[in-house]
């Protein structure tokens, strides 16, 4: 679990990345590594980085680095444009709603936390890393985060019979598992995601939820784990869970 009370704390994000923090961004950056916003336990930084020390960590996270996120002209694949950039803290309002189930889309965000979270992510713009074009990722299908909506089967059969045809090697699944999936899943155990004891009771599923997200779990796309490496992530679950 993410640190609640992140705000003041700047000393390992000074050491990566020079960056002044006023009150508002500094609001913002207790925000970014709060997990206990919402229904899930999840925070920003659990997704994203924003380039300093504290998510550093060897953790291959779902989303993509935050940082350069304000000279981007499009986020979410182009659903937040414009005016909408700011609006939505450059999508957060989205990810407040579809992962951490803090709310309707609509409030899931207050406007004073918009404005903090908009403060932060201007003040770590010139952190390392930072990405300053818009991304051009080919979404599998539109992530679904309630239970009316549904996922495109005819986008999903495809991705997931590419990625189940590759030979999995439980062994390099494995330090995938470790690096991108242990944040939110156990073997035998639930964390903030349910346990694969529970989860993987059908593979493809697993393969499917991996590239394309399942409620809460935001999906990875191919620029973050190819389909080797969820095939990989696959072999290794199956093989672990019939010892």
């Amino acid at each position: 679990k993410q640190p609640a009370t992140a705000a003041g704390d700047t000393s390992k994000a000074a050491a990566s990345g020079a960056m002044t923090l006023n009150d508002q961004a500094k609001k913002g950056q207790a925000l970014f590594y709060n997990a206990s916003l919402g229904k899930v336990k999840a925070s920003c930084a659990m997704c994203h980085s924003d380039g300093t020390e504290r998510t550093k960590d060897g953790k291959t996270r779902p989303g993509h680095t935050l940082v350069g996120v304000t000279s981007r002209t499009a986020t979410w694949n182009g659903m937040f444009k414009g005016d909408k950039l700011k609006s939505s803290a450059y999508g957060a309002m989205l990810c407040a709603y579809g992962f951490e189930k803090k709310g309707p889309l609509a409030t899931a965000l207050s406007a004073d936390e918009v404005t903090a979270i908009n403060e932060y992510l201007a003040a770590i713009s010139s952190n390392p890393g930072a990405m300053t074009t818009n991304l051009s990722i080919k979404w599998v299908t539109k992530p679904v985060f309630t239970d009316d909506e549904s996922l495109d089967e005819k986008a999903t059969a495809p991705a997931v019979k590419s990625i189940m045809k590759l030979p999995g090697d439980p062994g390099a699944g494995q330090v995938v598992f470790q690096a991108a999936c242990t944040t939110c899943h156990e073997m035998q155990k639930k964390k903030i995601g349910p346990s694969m004891k529970d989860a993987a009771q059908d593979f493809n599923f697993v393969a499917q939820s991996i590239r394309c997200g399942s409620m809460a779990m935001p999906f990875f796309a191919k620029d973050i784990l190819n389909d080797q490496q969820i095939a990989d992530v696959v072999a290794y679950i199956q093989n672990s869970l019939n010892k």
